[in-house]
């Protein structure tokens, strides 16, 4: 007679399982990984479209046109919203422009107005688009540059005879860390260009040596 076949042990079992749960573990966490990635990736094509449709809209309107950021609380998250607002002028010539309301005020707040909102992006918790906030697109520079921003990050001035942004100035930062533990690195550096407005984005992982990504 053959030798008879005989079930899996208890010990057999058990290592199978511990298997498959190692297996499932790391797929979960690969899965969770590529989805994070595609979700940053997505949002920075979204604010780099965002800009395109504020340069356009500021020459479309002969009005300036600013980034903004509102933070809001969802389901006991924070979560941050980022937007092109066309400020509003004084009169129908657009003499003064913004209103002086909208020099350091966020549309809606202390009598600033906005003809028009762009839609808002979310943005992901793993980056950093504080030193965008204020970058403002002018549709009538005059001696100044067509596209400005706030000497430091945090300012909403978007004035006529402003300066361009510096180089290194506007940086996109990701956080290579945990929200634990956070590892803030630039991703990308835009530079805006003083003749078209064109705000151009340099990835720092392939241009390491581009002034903003050390």
């Amino acid at each position: 007679m053959g030798p008879r076949n005989r079930g899996m042990t208890l010990l057999e079992v058990m290592v199978v399982v511990a298997l498959i749960g190692i297996f499932a573990t790391l797929s979960v966490s690969s899965f969770q990984g590529m989805t994070e990635r595609q979700r940053l990736s997505a949002a920075q094509r979204e604010l780099v479209l965002m800009m395109q449709e504020a340069r356009q809209k500021a020459r479309a309107t002969h009005q300036p046109v600013r980034l903004g950021t509102r933070v809001m609380d969802e389901q006991g998250v924070q979560v941050t919203r980022m937007r092109w607002e066309a400020l509003a002028c004084s009169d129908a010539w657009g003499s003064v422009c913004p209103i002086p309301a909208c020099e350091e005020n966020a549309c809606g707040v202390g009598g600033c107005e906005c003809a028009e909102l762009g839609p808002e992006l979310v943005i992901p918790p793993k980056l950093d688009v504080a030193p965008l906030v204020g970058l403002c697109w002018l549709s009538d520079p005059g001696p100044g540059a067509p596209v400005v921003a706030p000497p430091a990050p945090g300012g909403k001035v978007c004035q006529q005879n402003d300066p361009l942004p510096p180089e290194g100035r506007l940086v996109l930062r990701r956080n290579r860390g945990t929200l634990e533990a956070p590892d803030w690195k630039p991703e990308l550096v835009f530079q805006a260009d003083g003749l078209t407005a064109a705000v151009r984005p340099v990835d720092c992982d392939k241009h390491a040596s581009t002034a903003g990504c050390q």
